[in-house]
């Protein structure tokens, strides 16, 4: 969505440069020095962008479409940024538009190329963390006592939310997004539960408890301004998910005033600005000494598609999941984060540490740099992928079944790791996690989320015996972002 300069560093130096000119009387140099890309792909969606230039005489700049349009001065003298505004692309064909900049006798073109709409889901509510046919077949399989393990964890929810019907929420209203995520994790899987227990019960004072808890926290913390740092996106994509998913499941429910989905939806908006700053933030420093398919991310990426999914906002779905706009969409994270045979590791990586193979994820660094948290990083991208990808399938686009063109899938990571969860031992396979051992399933790495590679690979032996190992309790494995993960594959097995 952005035409933007690739490091910073350029722009600064050439208003240097410029500087040192204007000293010299004499010099007058009509040359343009581009700081913005020469050829720039952006989403069909549009907006505005900014064009960056040096020159160091009179300059004018033009477009040959009438999509393209000025919001800046057309003409001017030395250093420019000129702002612009690119109407949406609502054709079937990528288009191709030009800015043309003179300055003296010289000339510069940028092409500007749009893509087109892709991705065009059926806006249906739920459909982020289940959709409504999942939650009414998990209910069935309640009313009928088809399923001893369903009924107990339905047991185990009921008791939560009868608990949760007194909870009085405090919202984090500091601008430390670290410190956002910590308290946020009661009152958001309090609200997902209640909502849930809403679904198979369809007592309201569930939902009213659900909608009291979201409401407190969006009128308090709606205009927060949180403090700009590598984990900012990350932190409140994560923390916000179990309300976002709370919402999903209510807000077709007609228990919700329209001042009340206000409220919410207002605050939930802020995913979309933490996001993007997030996104260009990682981009314009080299990913944080070269971090280049971390969790970080992902959830960039999965705070902008789910807060798309929540508002139906089709510009936003388009972005998180495939657009040249976005660095990192979902098809691009598919590919980075999940590792081939002979692929290159992160240039963080000790010096002779064993090659990755298929099925690794990116973040094994953390071995090597948090240290010995290899396997918990692992195991959270692959949460956060799995995260994007269900969302996906939910509404009709099959992530799971998708191989990258040079071979990825996420069913090779979920295969790979089972068997450090399913034998409890780091040290297993190339050895390059040994030492890992006693943090397994201890820092957040919750064996239940296997639950979903279960649920969209279950002809996979080595998932399915991670999940039959009796290393984790199905029933009471609870997770922050997904509340009772046994839910998650409901009807697999039943």
């Amino acid at each position: 969505m952005r035409l933007k300069y690739k490091h910073p560093v350029i722009w600064v130096l050439l208003l240097l440069a410029q500087m040192v000119m204007a000293c010299n009387d004499n010099a007058k140099d009509t040359a343009i020095s581009l700081v913005s890309e020469s050829v720039v792909k952006i989403g069909y969606g549009g907006g505005e962008e900014l064009v960056k230039f040096i020159c160091y005489d009179k300059w004018a700049i033009s477009s040959d479409v009438a999509w393209i349009k000025f919001v800046s001065p057309t003409e001017g003298n030395g250093n420019a940024i000129v702002k612009i505004n690119i109407d949406k692309n609502t054709s079937t064909e990528k288009r191709i538009g030009k800015l043309t900049i003179v300055c003296g006798g010289n000339v510069e073109v940028i092409e500007v190329e749009q893509a087109i709409q892709t991705i065009g889901f059926v806006h249906k509510h739920p459909s982020i963390l289940y959709t409504k046919e999942e939650l009414l077949n998990i209910k069935s399989i309640i009313e009928a006592g088809s399923s001893a393990s369903i009924t107990a964890t339905y047991n185990n929810l009921m008791n939560r939310c009868n608990k949760a019907l007194t909870y009085a929420t405090t919202p984090y209203t500091g601008q430390d997004p670290a410190k956002f995520i910590d308290a946020s994790y009661a009152p958001g899987s309090n609200s997902r539960d209640l909502a849930m227990a809403y679904w198979f019960t369809k007592d309201e004072k569930y939902a009213q408890k659900s909608i009291e808890i979201m409401e407190v926290w969006a009128k308090a913390c709606k205009d927060i301004s949180y403090v700009a740092d590598a984990g900012s996106a990350m932190y409140l994509a994560r923390g916000m998910y179990p309300m976002v998913c709370a919402y999903d499941m209510l807000v077709s429910e007609n228990i919700m005033d329209e001042e009340t989905k206000k409220n919410i939806i207002d605050w939930f908006q802020i995913l979309y600005r933490e996001g993007i700053l997030s996104i260009e933030k990682w981009e314009n420093n080299d990913y944080f000494n070269k971090q280049y398919f971390q969790n970080h991310l992902v959830a960039h990426t999965m705070g902008i598609l789910m807060l798309g999914l929540v508002t139906d906002n089709d510009e936003l779905i388009q972005f998180a999941i495939d657009s040249p706009s976005n660095p990192r969409d979902i098809y691009e994270l598919l590919t980075g984060c999940i590792f081939m045979d002979g692929d290159i590791p992160c240039s963080r990586e000790k010096a002779g540490a064993p090659a990755p193979v298929k099925g690794e994820i990116y973040d094994r660094y953390r071995h090597d740099t948090a240290p010995l948290k290899g396997l918990q990083y692992t195991h959270l991208t692959l949460t956060l992928l799995s995260t994007n990808a269900r969302m996906c399938y939910n509404n009709g686009l099959d992530i799971f079944a998708y191989t990258a063109p040079t071979g990825e899938n996420l069913r090779y990571p979920f295969e790979y790791y089972s068997d450090f969860y399913r034998l409890m031992d780091s040290c297993i396979k190339s050895g390059y996690y040994c030492g890992e051992t006693e943090r397994l399933a201890k820092a957040g790495d919750n064996p239940g989320m296997y639950e979903i590679g279960f649920r969209y690979y279950p002809d996979s032996e080595s998932i399915k015996q991670m999940i039959n190992s009796g290393t984790f309790n199905r029933e009471s494995s609870y997770m922050d972002l997904f509340g009772y993960t046994r839910f998650l594959s409901a009807g697999i097995d039943e």
